[in-house]
């Protein structure tokens, strides 16, 4: 039996396996991927215009945009370990 991959399944197959080596290269792992996210308290570092920025046990910086707080507030962020997103944030008081 012969089989042949069409060019929408080889475009498929491409864009998947492009995903999993830039992932792979980025030091992701599916594992964290889909884990839960982390909820910490840290500190506003930097409020620049109408933007902070904080940092995380895990090093990684994170912006928030339209940001309600001031420098020096102690909030309460989620997030996923090794990923510059925040999946949210709200007051610690």
């Amino acid at each position: 039996m012969d089989f042949e991959f069409s060019p929408k399944w080889l475009a498929v197959l491409f864009v998947v396996a492009g995903f999993v080596i830039v992932f792979m290269l980025m030091g992701g792992s599916l594992t964290q991927l889909f884990s839960a996210g982390i909820q910490e308290n840290v500190l506003v570092q930097i409020r620049e215009g109408d933007t902070c920025i904080v940092e995380a046990s895990d090093g990684v910086p994170r912006s928030i945009n339209n940001c309600p707080y001031q420098q020096g507030d102690n909030i309460t962020i989620s997030y996923k370990q090794g990923f510059p997103s925040l999946e949210g944030h709200q007051s610690s008081q």
